[in-house]
């Protein structure tokens, strides 16, 4: 297990388990992709690789480009109005000389069926109203992000829904998925969570360094 995994699983006990919230749904892709499905219930391409900088880790990545969906979670997430969420995960967007430039094609979002109803949330891009966020300098990057049922504006049961973008222009297997957690996002004792988060960004910190 490497130092980013350690990160990242740090991070998500920072605001998860240090809360004493539940984890729904997390994946870090070592033991195949039993836990998702492609749409209607069918194939898909997502592929398990050999992490580009790390041998010893195993990623998700694409080998074909498509939209409205490629990998769904096989299971149901059951949101509650009244909670926060907490989704994180690993991006890195390995651009080649047919990628465009700041555009890997990473998209991640919720989906009511597979497919169906869907909102993207986190991307290389803004299709469909999701947020330019993820970057793709050729490194990876861990992301947290807090949002409730409402935000999402589908419902309250929904799967979580990855894709290499075909309207990225780019190639497949440019964008890469590692160490996903969903969970609750309670707040933990004044000044928990706060000293602990500190922590963990001090040592994301030394090794970027």
């Amino acid at each position: 297990m490497n130092t980013r995994t350690l990160l990242s699983i740090a991070a998500s006990a920072v605001v998860i388990n240090a809360a004493g919230a539940d984890v729904h749904f997390q994946d870090n892709f070592e033991s195949g992709l039993g836990q998702w499905t492609g749409k209607n219930s069918g194939a898909h391409h997502g592929v398990l690789v050999i992490d580009p900088f790390d041998q010893q880790n195993t990623v998700l990545s694409f080998n074909r480009l498509i939209s409205a969906g490629d990998l769904f979670s096989s299971d149901t997430l059951t949101l509650d109005a009244n909670e926060s969420y907490i989704l994180s995960f690993d991006y890195l967007g390995l651009a080649t000389e047919r990628t465009r430039q700041g555009d890997t094609g990473g998209y991640v979002g919720f989906s009511v069926d597979t497919p169906g109803h869907h909102s993207w949330q986190w991307a290389t891009g803004t299709v469909s109203g999701a947020q330019d966020v993820l970057i793709d300098d050729g490194s990876w990057h861990s992301y947290e992000f807090e949002f409730t049922a409402a935000d999402l504006g589908i419902g309250n049961s929904v799967h979580l829904m990855l894709e290499d973008f075909r309207g990225s222009r780019g190639v497949a297997g440019d964008a890469y998925f590692d160490n996903i957690s969903f969970g609750t996002a309670s707040v933990p004792a004044p000044g928990g969570l706060a000293l602990v988060g500190l922590g963990v960004l001090s040592i994301a910190r030394r090794r970027r360094a």
